[in-house]
């Protein structure tokens, strides 16, 4: 089923929230960057019940391929670019995910972001699952390359009045948004501790 919008313009149909699909988080990334002894890292993302739904290893990584003049026009000009990080998945694909230091406004800091491969964005987050268009439910979900939340369409679950909750008797109340599904973070170290091996 296609998106809709009934009546009173709440959407309805094939909707995936992007709290409902792992995230890869910008500062997990960071991580990895800052590691001095450039250890791998894990990552987990368990569901509530605690089975775990996706895993990754993720390292540094350096292929050397410039920078695309197109790419440059949508970062800021004191962005700096810094890298790449490989996301290997345990079926054994593999995605490349440049990275870049945006300097922040006040005392000199600076926020790493992920540049979504598909539109270039940078991003502080990345997906890892959309939408199963041939999925059995309007939720249904399917494994994908890691991309920012608008390449995949997923929606927050706060659009479209989808937290709202309407009753004849209470009238109209809003449920809390979601927290995002981040995953759990190991160093191999801990990972090897962990196993025993």
């Amino acid at each position: 089923m296609l998106h809709a919008q009934r009546s009173e313009g709440r959407f309805f149909g094939r909707r995936v929230n992007c709290e409902q699909v792992p995230v890869l988080p910008a500062w997990v990334v960071a991580q990895v960057f800052d590691d001095p002894e450039e250890t791998p890292y894990l990552l987990v993302w368990k569901d509530s019940v605690g089975t775990v739904r996706e895993c990754v290893h993720i390292t540094a990584h350096n292929s050397d391929v410039p920078i695309a003049t197109n790419e440059l026009r949508l970062w800021a000009e004191r962005d700096v670019e810094t890298g790449e990080v490989e996301i290997k998945r345990v079926d054994g694909t593999t995605d490349i995910i440049r990275t870049l230091l945006r300097p922040l406004p006040r005392n000199g800091g600076s926020a790493r972001l992920l540049i979504c491969p598909d539109c270039l964005t940078p991003r502080r987050g990345l997906y890892g699952w959309e939408p199963d268009e041939d999925g059995r439910f309007n939720t249904s979900v399917a494994r994908s390359n890691w991309r920012c939340r608008a390449c995949h369409k997923l929606r927050y679950a706060s659009e479209g009045g989808a937290l709202v909750l309407r009753s004849r008797m209470f009238g109209r109340s809003h449920c809390a948004r979601p927290e995002p599904w981040y995953p759990d973070v190991f160093t191999l170290r801990e990972e090897t501790e962990q196993t025993g091996t």
